[in-house]
């Protein structure tokens, strides 16, 4: 969750969108660009208030809309977050960042059920939504549904097989499970990916119901 992530997405639009943006007026393009900078230096409730000012002179931007919603969320303020992301989807039913922000928002307000539905939404609109998988797998884990759990971050861990956080995430619901032998291959894995991450897992297994 971030504006940066916001930007990587826009710089992919067409012309067109690019065009559009260019005759937006010159206050909502002061207040937009202030409150990236507010932003990036952890002022959130004055970036806030900027972003605010910006998608009430421009209300059919999704991307004000969103970066009002990540700023809400960096203030903890996940509810009126979630109004932002719904404002920001239904401008724009494709703003995959935006659906998936909305679980993470959904997931802080434990509202799983939501986020779960919210994570689908984003793989719909982007299939190959890495983060997304990896956050849908624990949403469905705190969910209770393991099974789908497993499928999500093993969907996240074929597009990315370097995807530390998702093999992580999967060593742990193996361990819950009592699957000996399957979290040792997630350590495995692990191991020639990030030293310390295998690690950590490692300790888990060791104190779980099962020992090495």
């Amino acid at each position: 969750m971030g504006f940066l992530n916001l930007f990587k997405r826009r710089a992919t639009d067409d012309v067109q969108d690019v065009e559009v943006f260019t005759l937006t007026s010159e206050t909502v393009s002061d207040h937009h660009h202030t409150g990236m900078e507010l932003a990036r230096r952890g002022l959130y409730v004055e970036a806030l208030k900027e972003f605010k000012q910006a998608a009430r002179a421009q209300p059919k931007s999704a991307e004000l809309h969103y970066n009002v919603g990540v700023t809400y969320s960096e203030l903890g303020r996940f509810d009126e977050a979630v109004k932002a992301y719904k404002q920001s989807t239904c401008l724009d039913p494709d703003y995959a960042e935006a659906f998936n922000n909305l679980g993470l928002a959904y997931a802080s307000l434990v509202r799983h059920v939501e986020s779960v539905a919210a994570y689908l939404q984003a793989i719909r609109t982007k299939p190959d939504f890495v983060e997304a998988y990896n956050n849908l797998g624990m949403a469905y884990y705190n969910c209770g549904s393991y099974s789908e759990a497993i499928k999500a971050y093993q969907r996240a861990i074929k597009i990315k097989p370097d995807y530390t956080n998702a093999r992580y995430s999967l060593g742990l619901i193996y361990i819950d499970l009592k699957d000996k032998r399957l979290a040792l291959e997630e350590y495995k894995a692990l191991q020639l990916l990030d030293a310390d991450m295998a690690r950590q897992l490692l300790d888990r297994i060791n104190n779980g119901a099962f020992q090495l």
